[in-house]
């Protein structure tokens, strides 16, 4: 284990205080799981290194809530450390606030590649919302250009990368017509 939290904090993982912005929560825990891919972290030992990384009020709640969290005798996994965690840190309101951003999303100005990087940001934090492949499929397709949309609906494409890389494709196509025609 040593070895393991040496090889951690040389990625140099983010502290969490628990102060400031609710938004702040999930992206911490996203950091740390980029950290726990790379060293191939159990879900326990996730637990163990997540602790080392908090501070202050957010060290100080973790004292006070890990005993009814993890009974004696009960195994510490990650996904009961983030369910309690989000119920401190990442209030319902908040989430109840990203799920509507999610529901509201629309591509607008935003590129295809922009547009899916926050549709995977906020489908992060509320990934209920598209359990099923195929309604993570049609929320991204419905939240295209509309000149996009129509072109992909024809298409009748249900795998999440296909419609990122056709609705890209097309958006390229498109930039470069545009580029020749002088427009």
């Amino acid at each position: 284990m040593s070895k393991l939290v040496e090889q951690f904090l040389k990625l140099k993982p983010p502290k969490f205080d628990g102060k400031g912005d609710p938004e702040a929560a999930p992206r911490w825990v996203e950091e740390l799981e980029k950290a726990f891919e790379v060293l191939g972290c159990t879900k326990v030992e996730r637990v163990t290194l997540v602790v080392y990384q908090l501070q202050d009020d957010a060290n100080d709640w973790w004292k006070a809530t890990k005993g009814r969290v993890f009974l004696k005798g009960t195994a510490q996994t990650w996904a009961m450390f983030t369910e309690n965690f989000y119920g401190k840190y990442f209030s319902k309101s908040a989430r109840e606030r990203k799920l509507a951003e999610f529901m509201r999303l629309c591509q607008e100005s935003m590129t295809v590649d922009q547009y899916k990087a926050k549709f995977a940001r906020l489908l992060k934090i509320s990934p209920r919302m598209v359990e099923d492949p195929q309604d993570k499929v049609r929320r991204f397709r419905d939240g295209l250009k509309l000149d996009l949309r129509s072109q992909m609906i024809s298409l009748n494409i249900k795998d999440y990368g296909e419609m990122y890389e056709r609705a890209q494709a097309i958006e390229r196509d498109q930039v470069d017509r545009a580029a020749a025609s002088g427009s």
